[in-house]
């Protein structure tokens, strides 16, 4: 698409002696209109007439041209307007470009300051995949590395990424995935009844008290509040269990810096001490509801 091509889709519909800048203020401006809460629904040519302080036929020619490009779309019983999926698309590609940017950034800068490993990953059906690693120095803390996948019930990463979804595509994509490894929940109820907790907390912890190791993870939410990616911590749980109240601020602190990044909702960042998070006092990790499951349920 040429910018000619789409300047002329927002201006010469409206039928005007106005200069290009003028057209595609209005039209980002209706876009904006049905991309607000109130215009989810879609927008008649009236409504959107009215809020524009335009004559209808200027701003249904003006429709009439951004559906002609996919940006907009009209509902045929209804004749409302709603966002097209060419934007949609446009969206999605710029998240997802923003998103391995700023995932790259964020791991190597959290390593540093928490150090310990930090993941950023993302789901593909049923797993999750790491997007971004790092730790610090060359001090070998946990497994992981860009581009490894493993069950969403499977790790405290993969379990954030499941926070916005409802019980029954929880149950679809553990189908998908499975429910194998030493932190992973016994059954699906039991992940569920995890879940819960978990958006209650805000984060996610995976302890596996037999290897020593233990995981935090926090969701990542775009301009729509759904979440898109996860940011996690690992480490050994001997270190983790001194300062987990600490290390779990830090970490809702830098997804929620990641989230606003992409658009979305930016968390109040707490105070949280420069360097490895200590607490002032061994605090025990919380019972772990994680049972390794039986060894012939790993394949299922």
């Amino acid at each position: 698409m040429t910018p000619g091509r789409t300047t002329r889709a927002a201006t010469e519909p409206a039928g005007e002696h106005e200069n290009g800048s003028s057209a595609w203020s209005r039209a980002l401006t209706v876009l904006e209109m049905l991309g607000a809460p109130e215009g989810a629904e879609g927008l008649g040519v009236v409504e959107i007439a009215r809020r524009l302080g335009r004559d209808k036929s200027s701003v249904s020619r003006m429709l009439r041209g951004l559906a002609e490009e996919g940006y907009v779309e009209r509902e045929p019983r209804s004749g409302r307007y709603r966002l097209g999926a060419r934007l949609f698309a446009l969206a999605a590609h710029a998240v997802d470009e923003r998103l391995r940017a700023e995932a790259d950034l964020l791991v190597e800068r959290e390593s540093v300051r928490l150090g310990e490993r930090v993941e950023v990953g993302v789901r593909t059906g049923g797993l999750c995949l790491t997007l971004a690693t790092a730790a610090p120095g060359l001090e070998l803390r946990t497994v992981g590395w860009v581009g490894r996948t493993v069950p969403l019930a499977g790790s405290a990463l993969g379990r954030a990424l499941l926070a916005d979804l409802a019980d029954d595509d929880v149950a679809r994509l553990v189908v998908l995935g499975g429910l194998p490894g030493a932190v992973a929940p016994r059954s699906l109820d039991a992940l569920l009844v995890g879940l819960r907790d978990d958006r209650r907390r805000g984060w996610t912890l995976a302890d596996d008290d037999t290897g020593g190791l233990a995981a935090l993870a926090v969701p990542v939410r775009d301009a729509t509040r759904r979440v898109v990616a996860a940011v996690g911590l690992s480490g050994p749980r001997s270190r983790l269990a001194s300062g987990l109240e600490e290390a779990a601020a830090a970490l809702v602190a830098a997804a929620g810096a990641l989230s606003g990044a992409l658009g979305g909702p930016p968390c109040v960042r707490r105070s949280v001490p420069t360097g490895r998070p200590r607490g002032p006092a061994a605090a025990p990790f919380p019972p772990t509801t994680a049972i390794a499951p039986d060894p012939e349920d790993a394949d299922t």
